[in-house]
């Protein structure tokens, strides 16, 4: 009853995460897949850089999106991402030894952290595929890897993540069998060469080809460049930041206290090698960035189970601490028809609880961030539109035929002017110069934005306001005084 109402709980969580900007964008560019039968090589979605070459490297994860969502709308995109992630803490959880009271506190502990950064984008389907590259890895299925990799470099750029882990497992492989000269590391590493290879070959088989690899490092670091916050070092300057580096330094603790089980001890078989040597490898990625913390904490569980070993019990550990010492309770009796009542009451209150937020799916988890008005507004205001870099994604779903200033994309925008933009954003440059320069004559911002103020105070008409969004009107422009 104890682990069924922590996968319900697990997957109460994964059905409400919310939308985000660039779930807007990823949308609609699967509608585009969807109706032209071809990938986009090139931008179409704004004014700015029109025909820019855009390298559209998740156009596999934005047509099961849009599949989803012209199945069943904003609830079947909810639920089949819900599906995804619940499939990959279920694959987590297989990978785990000992009780399932240990293994459930280990998950809890770690899960709980990266529930945080779930979000109704991609890479909850790499955070699933490298499940699946860990459980294939561990029980050594490596045949249908490179046929894994085909599709994740279809999907996301979080591919190189999956690339670093099977590489890490060769090393592992080959270290192993450098140190026993076992036949088994022997063939495990032999193999493992083979695989990776082919797997990096297989990356190939998409639209980017072998510049893959190139792209993502180039991609992350624009994203670092113009300050998105997800590449930057997660500090402990919140709730969120203390729990990772509490859980980083306890998982640090725990390899340094099991270091000779790991050697040569109890923890030592080629399931925990690997294991605790992907999250190890992945270790200094998520203190980089925020963005790396939920594939490090998915790996990470599975590594702290490990060294934790299959005859820890957290119970004992308890019973060890407490003062003064109490005679041990006798078990309880189990009760499996009131178990499963119970199991079944939390699983019927879960349904109705995701039930009713759906309901209000608009407003509590951001289906519909603008309001019709705004739309309206915004559509009927002639000229080029300006907008915000984090809200372009939604400007491009919600009106098709207005093409946005820049958007979370980023890739199609040349890397001065994204900067630029920011600056703009920032107060730290006047708009009135990249209004001149693009012709500006519409701007959809905040309603508490400081540059729609300076707007309005220099003439532009408000066309609407409401609590989150303003759409404003440049003034307009003189007619020439005709010669007689």
């Amino acid at each position: 009853m104890a682990v069924g109402c922590l996968f319900v709980a697990f997957a109460l969580c994964a059905a409400l995460m919310p939308a985000q900007n660039d779930t807007f964008w990823h949308l609609r560019a699967g509608a585009d897949i969807w109706r032209t039968g071809a990938v986009p090589r090139v931008d179409h979605y704004s004014h700015t850089f029109p025909g820019a070459p855009w390298p559209d490297h998740e156009w596999l994860a934005q047509v099961l999106m849009f599949g989803a969502y012209r199945l069943a709308g904003m609830p079947g995109l909810q639920l089949a991402a819900a599906a995804l992630l619940l499939g990959a803490v279920v694959l987590t959880w297989r990978l785990m030894v000992g009780p399932p009271a240990t293994r459930a506190v280990v998950m809890t502990i770690g899960l709980v952290l990266s529930s945080s950064v779930w979000a109704l984008r991609p890479h909850v389907l790499s955070l699933f595929l490298l499940a699946v590259l860990l459980t294939m890895v561990v029980r050594e299925r490596y045949r249908l890897i490179p046929l894994l990799f085909v599709l994740w470099a279809n999907a996301h750029g979080g591919v190189v993540l999956g690339g670093l882990a099977l590489a890490t497992a060769f090393a592992v492989a080959a270290l192993r069998w450098r140190r026993s000269r076992d036949p088994a590391d022997a063939r495990r590493a032999r193999v493992l060469a083979v695989v990776v290879a082919l797997s990096g070959l297989a990356c190939a088989a998409s639209p980017l080809g072998f510049s893959i690899y190139r792209f993502v490092v180039e991609s992350t670091g624009r994203s670092i460049a113009i300050g998105i916050t997800e590449w930057f070092p997660l500090l402990p300057t919140d709730r969120f930041g203390v729990l990772f580096w509490a859980i980083m330094l306890v998982w640090l603790g725990l390899l340094v206290h099991r270091r000779r089980e790991l050697a040569g001890g109890r923890c030592s078989s080629w399931a925990d090698w690997v294991t605790v040597a992907t999250a190890l490898m992945m270790l200094p990625l998520a203190i980089r960035s925020a963005r790396n913390t939920g594939p490090f904490v998915l790996l990470a569980v599975v590594a702290a189970n490990r060294l934790l070993g299959a005859d820890f019990r957290f119970r004992a550990v308890v019973e060890r601490l407490r003062r003064p010492r109490l005679p041990a309770k006798p078990p309880a009796p189990d009760r499996p028809r009131l178990n499963l009542a119970l199991l079944a009451i939390v699983s019927i209150a879960a349904v109705a609880a995701i039930g009713v937020v759906f309901r209000f799916g608009d407003a509590l988890l951001g289906w519909r961030p603008i309001s019709d008005g705004a739309l309206a507004a915004t559509r009927a205001c002639d000229g080029p539109l300006y907008n915000r870099y984090g809200d372009g994604g939604t400007l491009i779903w919600f009106l098709p035929d207005r093409p946005v200033f820049v958007d979370g994309r980023q890739d199609p925008y040349p890397l001065p002017f994204l900067l630029e933009a920011v600056a703009l954003e920032a107060r730290r440059k006047p708009y009135l110069h990249l209004f001149d320069q693009w012709r500006i004559r519409c701007a959809f911002l905040p309603a508490d934005s400081e540059t729609a103020a300076d707007l309005t105070r220099d003439g532009w008409a408000v066309r609407f306001k409401d609590d989150k969004w303003q759409v404003l009107a440049a003034p307009a422009v003189p007619a020439a005084p005709q010669r007689r």
